[in-house]
């Protein structure tokens, strides 16, 4: 489940990795986001603008460039364990055994691979689904209630992305999350559902972790950042990339993989975790009563604090 916004600092790693160079170029730039908050509204300006692609889209594309890069790809092949020996990791699929000098797991926020499972207070649950609207605005617009938000984007078909995070006794379905807010209530009313719903759970929050049994981690499977910070799939490249980075020196022989993880684990807590932290406290003031709640809505409506918010929740510049 995603919001399939990518950040304007995600666009030139992605740019590099894609052999289609007019897959970004003919993506709807989105300049704006809304929040909408106990009847309150307040616009945002987001700079650099960011673009709004279907995921489906994106990880085709990113999958047969990296098949013409020359990197061995294994489609509909599931990974069911990796062992640490000596010098090989031993990587089990269904039916044949792989063996690697190194290995990066980008299976998600579940994966069967970690070893240690996060554990949460609150039950979240992502939901998402498109649907045809007339009339699409070049935002990106998020709608809070009481246990979980939903977002809204134009996809540039004649479609929107609706995705919501929601606690799993506040809502089970999107029917049921368009209801909690007014606003998303009104305006969903005329959408005719253009995909079938998807869901998935839980969604867990915790600290990153960049490696477990020596292998590293990237993307959610690290950490999962809030999603109404749009910087998921930002984080997931420039994790990915910073693995890469990390990982060549060892795989030349002129370190050893210790080093190479603790390299990692450097640079991705100064690159990455400022962002993450950021936006678990803007996630616990929209939780807050509702009287606090507004207030800190009045305070976000001053530009200044405005371009603030958003700039905390975005990555720092890679070196």
């Amino acid at each position: 489940v995603c919001g399939e916004f990518i950040s304007g600092e995600a666009l030139p790693i992605l740019k590099s990795l894609l052999s289609d160079g007019g897959l970004l170029a003919d993506a709807p730039r989105i300049k704006g986001a809304r929040i909408f908050l106990d009847g309150r509204k307040v616009d945002f300006t987001v700079d650099p603008a960011a673009i709004s692609l279907s995921r489906h889209v994106l990880d085709l594309n990113l999958w047969n460039s990296a098949i013409g890069a020359g990197v061995y790809g294994r489609s509909r092949t599931r990974v069911t364990g990796v062992e640490t020996g000596e010098s090989l990791f031993s990587i089990s699929c269904e039916g044949e055994t792989l063996h690697a000098r190194a290995v990066v797991n980008a299976a998600g926020r579940w994966s069967n691979l970690v070893h240690s499972k996060r554990v949460t207070g609150d039950r979240w649950i992502g939901l998402k689904q498109h649907f045809f609207e007339n009339g699409q605005a070049p935002h990106c617009d998020l709608y809070f209630f009481p246990g979980g938000y939903c977002g809204v984007q134009s996809l540039g078909d004649g479609t929107v992305n609706a995705a919501a995070m929601v606690r799993a006794d506040a809502a089970r379905n999107l029917a049921s999350v368009f209801k909690e807010n007014l606003d998303l209530a009104k305006r969903s009313r005329k959408w005719r559902p253009a995909t079938e719903p998807v869901a998935t759970s839980p969604l867990l929050f915790g600290a990153p972790r960049t490696s477990d049994a020596e292998t590293i981690l990237v993307g959610d499977a690290a950490a999962f950042i809030d999603p109404f910070a749009g910087d998921g799939i930002s984080i997931a490249l420039h994790s990915g990339r910073l693995a890469a980075v990390s990982l060549a020196p060892y795989l030349r022989g002129e370190c050893s993989l210790q080093v190479a993880l603790s390299s990692y684990d450097r640079a991705y807590r100064d690159l990455l975790e400022p962002a993450l932290r950021a936006a678990a406290l803007l996630r616990f003031l929209l939780q807050l009563p509702k009287a606090l709640r507004l207030t800190a809505l009045s305070l976000i409506q001053f530009p200044l604090l405005a371009r603030l918010a958003v700039q905390k929740t975005r990555l720092r510049k890679a070196a």
